[in-house]
């Protein structure tokens, strides 16, 4: 398949935060492409967690990494580019690296190729709805991007007062049928391959003060011989968050990874990104 070259465009890519930049706006006649991929390589075999920005007359790409691993690189539209590609199309150019919270790059790599959703109201009139709705994604306004989770921000920054905004999420696409159905599947399928009901309950016990509908004594979340009833009255907003830091929990408790189970249908899906389980 043939990729793209880093396309002309106005379009820049998502702000992300840059408080960890490692270097920002260097040009490329004093800090060569081969030392570049020197330093990233390096980086990348300690974990890095991080995004890779480089831009010259226009165009543009990104790369980005988490914990060591390269998601990938894109441009304009989450159009996928090769690093070669890139260093060969933009042999001039200004190059910035920002180490990242993992939360943040995987958010910044989900949200590639989504437009933004204008807000209806000037900045910080939704603020209140973002944090009802426990908003996942990320927030664009006035030239700044804030990422958040749970309706918490938890990188970047807000924007001023009275500036139009837009979010854009990894959620968007996945209805609340499907994520509910999803989320039946995926703890039953833990459920059989550990003994995950045994810590639930202990689980949910200690972070409902936090996420309210695990309060055990409500029954709007429950765990029962492996299988997953939850409220018809919730809305994902309230339950994906909530399930996600009650299965993060057990799995500590339990001293399992996500990842060594046999769940390779389940990832294949894009409910496992949209319930967050890419960073567990």
């Amino acid at each position: 398949m043939t990729r793209p070259t880093p396309t002309h465009h106005t379009t820049a890519p998502l702000p992300v935060p840059t408080d960890h930049a490692v270097y920002s706006g260097l040009s490329t006649d004093h800090y060569p492409w081969t030392d570049v991929t020197i330093d990233l390589a390096t980086r990348q075999g300690q974990g890095l967690s991080g995004v890779f920005d480089a831009s010259q007359d226009g165009r543009w790409a990104r790369f980005i990494w988490l914990r060591g691993e390269l998601l990938g690189g894109f441009t304009w539209g989450g159009q996928e580019v090769a690093w070669a590609t890139t260093t060969q199309g933009l042999p001039r150019a200004h190059v910035t690296l920002t180490v990242q919270d993992p939360r943040v790059t995987q958010l910044a790599w989900s949200s590639r190729a989504r437009p933004l959703q204008p807000l209806g109201e000037e900045w910080p009139t939704p603020q209140a709805t973002l944090h009802r709705d426990m908003f996942t994604g990320v927030l664009v306004g006035g030239g700044h991007g804030s990422y958040w989770e749970g309706g918490q921000v938890i990188a970047g920054t807000l924007p001023e007062d009275g500036a139009a905004c837009g979010t854009c999420s990894p959620y968007d696409d996945v209805s609340a049928e499907q994520m509910t159905a999803f989320w039946e599947t995926l703890l039953a399928a833990v459920s059989r391959a550990t003994p995950l009901e045994s810590v639930w309950r202990e689980v949910c016990a200690r972070l409902c003060s936090t996420y309210i509908c695990l309060d055990p004594f409500a029954q709007e979340v429950v765990l029962r011989g492996g299988k997953l009833h939850l409220d018809p009255a919730l809305k994902v907003q309230e339950y994906r968050p909530a399930l996600l830091a009650a299965l993060r929990a057990a799995l500590a408790r339990l001293g399992v990874r996500l990842g060594d189970l046999p769940l390779m249908d389940l990832r294949a899906r894009p409910e496992w990104a949209a319930a967050g389980l890419e960073n567990l």
